[in-house]
This record gives C-alpha cells, sequence and structure tokens, in this order.
C-alpha cells in the first residue's frame, strides 16, 4: 500500500506515523481505531484532513462527518452525514446491495418517511446499530472504509453509540474509525467518554507548537523573516495554538504590526479573546452583509442552505452569495457545499457576539423558517429547544413529530428533549396528560430516574376511561421491568369502567403477569388468581391463553398437581405462541406456558418457545425479552446438562443488564445458571467470593425466581466445601412462603442437597426425613428429573446407600432429558456398588456416569468418576477433544447453520456475530471432526469439508 505523505503540518511527524500505521491495518484487513483528542485549535481538523487524504490516496473509500453543537439532539444526524449522501445518489441497485442482509435493519435512518411511519419501538436502537455495523460491512467488501469524524464532542449520542459498538467490533473489518474530540472532561457525555476510552482506540493528544515550530508557522504565514523574540511572543500569547496563531497572524497584517523584536509588547496584548474579537472585524471588512450572514449561520448550524441563511439576514440571494464567496476568501467559510464555518471558534465568537435575548428569537425564526420549507422535524425542533419562552401554534406539533421520530430511531434521550419542551407550550389546546404519558414511556426507555412519575401524573389527569387504561398499561410496565410490580399492581387495580374488552383483557394480563416475579404481587393477586376459572376447553382469546397459562405455572409452584394434569392445562392454553401483533415479542403467556414446560421436563418444547423470543427479540432489537429468553434457555441448557451452551447464554444474558435497565428479577435466571456451571467445574473455590458478592449484590428477594439464585448460592458454598453455610442456605430456603417454589423438588430440590449434607454431618434421622419428603412430593408431582434427584439422595441417605433405589433413580432419568443428572446417579451407583466388592459390575455405570459427565462437560464429576474407575483395576481413556461433543456452543450453532446451506454472511448476521468469526468457528468445526462426524452433524457435508473457509 502506498504510504502518501501530509504537507503543511508542523511537529506532528509522530501523529502522521501513527496515522499512517493505523491505515496500513485497516488496509489490510485489520481495523483500527483512532481518537484525536485536544483542545480547541491544536489542529486535531488538520490532521483529520491529513488522513482523509491519506485513505483516499491510499485507495480506500472515504466518509467523513463533523459534529455541530446545534446537531447534539438531532438522532443519528452524523451518521446521516456519513452514509445519506452516498445511499441517497445510489440507483436502485447499488443501494439494495449497501442496504442487503442485515443492513436493511439502518434504512429508516436514511428515508424520513420509513422512520415516520414506524412504531416507536422498545429499545430499538440495537437493530440500527447492528445494521449500522453491517452497513459499514457492506461498503467495505470493494475497498476499505475510512470513516473521519471531526468534533466528535457535538456529535449526538446515538450517532456516539454507533461508533463505540463500531469500535468494538472493528479489528475484523478492513476499517479505519478516525474520531477528533475535545476532552471529555469540557463535555461530560457518556456516550462520548466511552468512546474516548475504549481499549481497542488509540488516543493521540496533540500538543502546542513549540517556540520554533511557532516561528516556523509564522515565517510561513508572513512569507519573510521572523525575529525570535517576535516569535516567543507570539507563542506566549497563543500557548502553541495552530489556530490561534493563524488568526494572530491575520491580525498583525489588519494592524500593521512587523515581525520585530521591538512589536513584541503588542502581540503580547493580542491574546485569545482579542483574536476572536478581532473575527468580527474581518467580517465587516469582508462584505457588508457579511456579519448578518454569519450571525444567521451561526444560528442554524453548520451545513445550512444559503436560501435559510438568507432568508434569516435577511438578504438577496444573490448578494448573500457574494458575501459567502467573500468570507470564503478571508478564510472564514469552508469550502463545503453547505455554508460552514472554517472552525469552530470562529462559529463560537460570532453565535456569543449577539445578546442571550437575540439568539432566542433567532432560534425562534429560524424554527419557522424551516418548518415552511417542510424541514425534517428534528432539524425545526433542534430550533425551538434554544427558543425558550417563545410559543407558536405550530410548535406543538413539530415537537411530537420530532419525538415520534426519536423514538422509532431508538433515541429516546432526544424524545424526552423534545417532548419537555412541549410541555412548556402553553396553549389551550395542549393535551397535557398525553404529553405526560409520552415523556414518561421515553424517560422510561431512555433510563431515567422517577420516570414513572410523568406517567402518574398522566393517569391522575386522564378523564376518558380507554386513554386512562392505556396509560396505567405502560405504567404498569414501566413499574414491573424497574422492580416495583406492587405498585403496579395498585395502578393496574384502579383501573375500571374500560368499555372496550380487549382493552380490559390487556390490563388484566399486564397485572395478574405481575404474579410471576414478585411474591409481594403474588399475594396482593392471590384471591384474583383462586378466581380464575377453567373451563376445560381450549383457549379462544389472549385472556384465556394466558389464564390458562398462568395456571399451569401456578401448579407447578404449588406441587399440587401431577405434571400430567398441568401439561394439559398449558396444552390447551395453545402451541402456536407468534404473537397477533408483530411488536408484542413476548405476550404474557409465553413466559408462564414457557416456564411451565420447563419444570415438567418437556424442555424440548419449552426451548422452541425460548429460541423464538431470542430470534424475535434480536429482529425487533428488545434486549428486555432478549436477556429473559436468554436466560430461560441457558436454564434449559443447564437442566439438560449442556453446561458450556447454559454458560455462554447465561453470561450473555447478564451482560446485557448493563444495556437496559430492568427488574432485578431478570438476573436471578442467569446468576443461578452461572452459579451452577461453576458449581461443576474445577476451580470453585477460586471464583467463591466473587461469584457469592455478585449473587448477592443483584439478588432481590422479592423476586419469585430468588429462589434459584438462593439454591444456586448453596450449591457454589457446598462445592467449595464449606458445609455448614451451604446447609443453612438451603434450610433457609425451606422458610419461604410456598409461593416461592420451595415446595416443588422440580423447581429447586433443596431438600436433597440438604439431605446429603446433614448425611456428611452426621444428621441420618434429618437427612432421610428430608430426602423421603422429597421423594414424596417428587413421586405426586411426576417429573422425571425431580424424581431422579430425589432417588438418589434418599438412597445415598441410607446405611449402608440402597443400590435398588440408584438403580431406580437411573431408571427414572432415562426417560428424563436431564443427562446431568443421569450421569450423577450412575457414578453415585457405581461407586456404591465398588463398595460392596462388585467391582467388575460397578465399571459399567461409572464408565457410562464419566462419558455423559465429560459430554456435559461436568469436570469434577468426571473427575470423580475416573478416581472411581480406576479403583476398579480398569484404565480410563483420556478425555476427547474431537467430535461433535468436543464443538462449542458457538461452534456447533454455525457448523449447524452452514449446514443448512448458509453462507457466512449470512451465518453471521442471524447469530449477530462477526463474518471471521463464523470462519473461525468453522475451522474449528473443520479441525475436530472427522467426515463421519460432518455427515452426522446436519445430514450433509459441512462447507468447510468443501473448502469453502
Amino acid at each position: 500500500m502506498p504510504a502518501p505523505g501530509a504537507e503543511g503540518l508542523l511537529e506532528r511527524e509522530l501523529e502522521l506515523a501513527h496515522l499512517r500505521r493505523a491505515l496500513d491495518h485497516a488496509w489490510h484487513g485489520v481495523g483500527r481505531v483512532v481518537v484525536i483528542e485536544g483542545t480547541a485549535g491544536i489542529g486535531k481538523t488538520t490532521l483529520v484532513a491529513a488522513v482523509r487524504e491519506m485513505a483516499r490516496d491510499a485507495g480506500m473509500t472515504v466518509r467523513a462527518a463533523r459534529g455541530a453543537e446545534l446537531e447534539e439532539g438531532f438522532a443519528f444526524g452524523v451518521v446521516r452525514q456519513l452514509f445519506d449522501p452516498v445511499i441517497a445518489a445510489a440507483d436502485e441497485s447499488r443501494r439494495d446491495e449497501l442496504l442487503s442482509g442485515a443492513a436493511e435493519l439502518a434504512a429508516p435512518l436514511f428515508d424520513a418517511r420509513a422512520a415516520m411511519s414506524q412504531s416507536p419501538g422498545g429499545d430499538s436502537i440495537y437493530p440500527r446499530l447492528h445494521g449500522l455495523y453491517w452497513l459499514c460491512s457492506n461498503f467495505a467488501r470493494t475497498q476499505p472504509l475510512a470513516l473521519c469524524l471531526d468534533d466528535a464532542q457535538w456529535a449526538d449520542d446515538p450517532s456516539l453509540a454507533f461508533f463505540g459498538f463500531l469500535a468494538r467490533r472493528i479489528e475484523e473489518l478492513p476499517i479505519l474509525l478516525v474520531a477528533a474530540s475535545r476532552p471529555a472532561v469540557s463535555h461530560p457525555r457518556p456516550a462520548l467518554a466511552t468512546l474516548l476510552s475504549d481499549p481497542a482506540a488509540r488516543l493521540m493528544i496533540p500538543r502546542g507548537l513549540s517556540a520554533e515550530g511557532a516561528r516556523r508557522m509564522l515565517e510561513d504565514r508572513i512569507s519573510g523573516e521572523v525575529e525570535p523574540a517576535f516569535a516567543r511572543a507570539c507563542h506566549d500569547a497563543t500557548a502553541g495554538n495552530p489556530f490561534l496563531l493563524g488568526e494572530l497572524v491575520s491580525e498583525m497584517k489588519e494592524s500593521g504590526i512587523a515581525p520585530l523584536a521591538a512589536n513584541a509588547p503588542d502581540v503580547r496584548e493580542l491574546g485569545p479573546q482579542r483574536v476572536a474579537d478581532a473575527m468580527l472585524g474581518r467580517l465587516e471588512r469582508a462584505s457588508p452583509e457579511a456579519p448578518v450572514l454569519a450571525r444567521a449561520v451561526a444560528i442554524l448550524g453548520d451545513g445550512a442552505r444559503l436560501s435559510d441563511a438568507a432568508a434569516l439576514a435577511g438578504v438577496d440571494e444573490p448578494i448573500a452569495l457574494k458575501a459567502v464567496g467573500a468570507m470564503r476568501s478571508g478564510d472564514l467559510f469552508g469550502n463545503e457545499s453547505g455554508l460552514t464555518f472554517a472552525h469552530p471558534i470562529i462559529r463560537t465568537s460570532i453565535y456569543q457576539s449577539m445578546l442571550h435575548a437575540e439568539r432566542v428569537v433567532r432560534h425562534a425564526q429560524a424554527a419557522g423558517l424551516l418548518r415552511a420549507r417542510d424541514a425534517a422535524p428534528e432539524q425545526v425542533a433542534a430550533q425551538l429547544l434554544l427558543a425558550e419562552g417563545v410559543e407558536e401554534p405550530w410548535m406543538l406539533e413539530q415537537l411530537e413529530l420530532a419525538a415520534h421520530a426519536a423514538l422509532a430511531l431508538g433515541a429516546p434521550g432526544n424524545a424526552v428533549a423534545y417532548l419537555r419542551r412541549a410541555l412548556q407550550v402553553e396553549q389551550e389546546q395542549v393535551d397535557r396528560a398525553a404529553l405526560l404519558a409520552q415523556l414518561g414511556q421515553a424517560e422510561a426507555l431512555a433510563g431515567v430516574p422517577d420516570a414513572s412519575e410523568h406517567l402518574y401524573e398522566a393517569v391522575r389527569m386522564t378523564a376518558a376511561p380507554s386513554e386512562r387504561a392505556r396509560i396505567a398499561i405502560t405504567l404498569g410496565q414501566v413499574l414491573k421491568f424497574t422492580g416495583s410490580s406492587p405498585r403496579a399492581v395498585e395502578v393496574l387495580s384502579g383501573v375500571d369502567s374500560v368499555d372496550d374488552p380487549g382493552l380490559y383483557e390487556r390490563v388484566e394480563m399486564e397485572l395478574l403477569s405481575n404474579a410471576l416475579i414478585s411474591f409481594d404481587a403474588h399475594e396482593m393477586l392471590l384471591a384474583r388468581i383462586r378466581g380464575l376459572n377453567d373451563t376445560g376447553a381450549p383457549a379462544r382469546t389472549a385472556r384465556e391463553r394466558f389464564v390458562l397459562s398462568l395456571l399451569g405455572f401456578e401448579g407447578v409452584m404449588a406441587a399440587d398437581r401431577p405434571v400430567a394434569d398441568l401439561m394439559d392445562v398449558v396444552t390447551r392454553a395453545g402451541a402456536d405462541f407468534a404473537p397477533v401483533d408483530e411488536r408484542a415479542v413476548l405476550p404474557p403467556w409465553m413466559v408462564a406456558a414457557g416456564a411451565t414446560r420447563i419444570y415438567c421436563d418437556r424442555l424440548d418444547e419449552a426451548e422452541g418457545i425460548f429460541s423464538a423470543v431470542i430470534q424475535r427479540s434480536r429482529r425487533r432489537g428488545s434486549l428486555i425479552h432478549l436477556l429473559i429468553g436468554l436466560s430461560r434457555r441457558a436454564e434449559i441448557a443447564y437442566r439438560r446438562g449442556d453446561l458450556a451452551e447454559a454458560l455462554e447464554d447465561a453470561t450473555a444474558a447478564f451482560n446485557l443488564y448493563r444495556n437496559v435497565s430492568v427488574n432485578p428479577v431478570l438476573l436471578q435466571h442467569p446468576i443461578a445458571t452461572i452459579n451452577n456451571v461453576v458449581a461443576e467445574r474445577h476451580g470453585v473455590a477460586d471464583d467463591l467470593d466473587d461469584l457469592l458478592r455478585r449473587t448477592d449484590q443483584h439478588l432481590d428477594r422479592d423476586a419469585l425466581h430468588s429462589t434459584l439464585a438462593l439454591h444456586s448460592r448453596a450449591r457454589l458454598l457446598l462445592a467449595a466445601g464449606r458445609l455448614e453455610p451451604a446447609l443453612a442456605q438451603l434450610l433457609a430456603l425451606g422458610e419461604l412462603a410456598p409461593a416461592y417454589g420451595v415446595g416443588n423438588p422440580s423447581f429447586t430440590p433443596w431438600r436433597s442437597d440438604a439431605a446429603l449434607i446433614l448425611q456428611q454431618l452426621g444428621d441420618t434421622t434429618g437427612a432421610q426425613r428430608l430426602a423421603g419428603e422429597e421423594v414424596e412430593i417428587a413421586r405426586v408431582f411426576g417429573a422425571p428429573r425431580a424424581l431422579g434427584i430425589a432417588l438418589r439422595a434418599f438412597a445415598l441417605v441410607q446405611t449402608p446407600p440402597r443400590l435398588d433405589v440408584l438403580q431406580e433413580a437411573v431408571t427414572v432419568l432415562e426417560s428424563s432429558p436431564a443427562r446431568l443428572e443421569r450421569a450423577r446417579t450412575l457414578v453415585d451407583l457405581g461407586a456404591a456398588t465398588r463398595r460392596t466388592g462388585e467391582r467388575a459390575a460397578s465399571r459399567l455405570p461409572l464408565r457410562e456416569g464419566n462419558d455423559l459427565a465429560v459430554l456435559c462437560g461436568a469436570e469434577r464429576l468426571a473427575e470423580r468418576a475416573r478416581r472411581e474407575i480406576e479403583a476398579t483395576g480398569a484404565r480410563v481413556a483420556a478425555a476427547g477433544t474431537r467430535g461433535v461433543a468436543s464443538l462449542t456452543p458457538g461452534e456447533l450453532r454455525v457448523a449447524e447453520l452452514a449446514a443448512q446451506g448458509q453462507t457466512n454472511r449470512e451465518i453471521a448476521q442471524a447469530l449477530f456475530i462477526t463474518d471471521s468469526t463464523v470462519e473461525t468457528h468453522l475451522r474449528h468445526v473443520y479441525d475436530k471432526l472427522d467426515i463421519r462426524s460432518r455427515r452426522k452433524l446436519a445430514g450433509v457435508l459441512l462447507p468447510a469439508e468443501a473448502g469453502a473457509v
């Protein structure tokens, strides 16, 4: 790759070398991020221009954008600067190519009509970010891509979120991302700080020119010799800031100051403020119309249209065009197609030269002008945010339209700003309740503390029953997902007199859904739940589906009905879980119906439900529902014995928590699964304190499913050999109310674990009592996994262990999908048999248990099995590293999709991973599997076998 230079950059050799190196890496397919951080005028823009030139000379596609103070509230404004011109100018074929595959998720950003027609989504920024990532990938398919962002401190938060999203994945793509920004401390915005501190970013901090560098710059600008004392005075006056030095030269020329040592005192009086003031004088000298036109552009923002600026300034366009030419000649305007100041310092100086009252009036005029020419509502709204106290009849509509667009694009923070401004409009026709409802919902999506207060106010102010019910539903969902289910019950219980049956059903389902996650809410709703009626017929409506699913789940928690009865109930709820409304990613009945299937050992059916939730959540970008789906699928994988898959899904779910404000109850499942998997592996003692601390930190004891986390906590303690604390934790579970599910061993088999500990501590009577109770309950309930676990514990607490009961447990578990529990019971059966002297007879269950333990990834159990086998005098084969069982969950999913004929790119987009990750997984699959295994995996040869990777 050629290594082009950049002329005219003083004392920037090190920075240019770093930029060339990053560009070279990107050119060869290893993406890089470079952040240039420095004060205004230090030369960041010059470096960005230099890297743009280098990238173009190298043959890269170059896209550039610049943040602007007025555009911070314009959702994805900087992203649109980067890509909108290309997409708008592309023919249909090229547009389809750029927006193909997952990149289609970003299409609404470049189609105002499509964006406005979309319904606001939950946390829909994530499909946008995913789509933009693949848009960049599509751009870079034919030639490497350079993205250059100047003045990132003024970029909008959604755009910054994308740059952070891209930075974390950029190494997989031939892309160079260069972002220039003022220091984050001067612009304390989380999205900017995250980008600037990203570990993938190479940070460059240009310094001011040295005294010698300042002298060289002065001589270059003046085209003559500069005496050293004069040069030092200029350096001291500007601290070596290149922009201020350049402006100082312009002022010297205007004032007739020669670069002589005798004039050094005059220079020291020309500090930065004097330089800024001098710009205004240069404007007046450029053209009589230049000052008023420049003020109009300062109000409208960089990139303003000539027609808009002329209209706001009250100047005819031909005259304005002449003034623009003069300002460009005087280095006040850049040469971009729109009207843009040559440097933000110039714009700031002109903007601040106006009185605050004048700026307010001008922004209001600019808003009216933009509205008159049918500009995007967000552009109009950006002006209205700066025109506080000014009111016009049309303002409310524009602000609401802008808020709708921002929500549809996944930028609730922008919507909050627009709606708060809308509430300041004092007009009789303003529907304040509706505005408060919209604001509360936007605040909830943006993670604003106390977002529910505006929704509460909206409920109180709304008189129409139907509208009040709709707002109450929104408020109820906000409260439920932020850990306030009892308050949600209070709000929704107060909804009455709703004539629309469908709406009333939605209120009731939302109300009762709180009983699935909160103990206090469950207690508040207990009478209502007991009054629900099962007609014995299949469900015909959404409400009937929900009622049957809820009754099934209640039966599990109470353990008062056998599995067959409960499965009849949830089966009548319906097998088709696709929602009528595609926006409903997770209808209320799906959670209850899926959970019931988990605890009734219908793991394949449950996995089908929650895998569908995961797919729909990814497509819709709903992180909350994706977290729920991954958490439940992780629990299913653990119960089945797929420990690696369980850990992968549970960890992914836990990590999602950082990106969305949710009820801590949603963390109980992934935390419990992570703990349970770790307890089956080596090194649990090393991680014990961290795991316990995390469990306690996120524990919500009001959560019905906190039982799972508490049980997993006990298993961690037990695996670390801390018997007494583990026993205390388990016995404390038995003290919880039945609604926590402690009565059903299929939910939490705490009695079995406690019994085995009591046996080790010498309390055989207590151990046998607890184990006997669990066997009795498990037989009535009838779930094979729970019964097998109970029988195993009951057998082991007898003296000597009951081989016949262990064999019964093995037989019961054969009809269960719980491989791990079967492996555990087989090892116990083999060990107990060996201790009777039947060494040969013990080897078969031990070997089978060892094989299953290895398949599950249960390291500690497999090691115990190998020790037992060796104790029989037999040899144990080393654990294999090949075959389907050796594949990680990620490798297996990629391999299955590849076997279905999907390309690497299609697989990457479907699984939200990168092309190179897919390629790496397929290489591993190819290395680990022989031809027969590859055929067995999905019935066809993998593309890897044919050399696709």
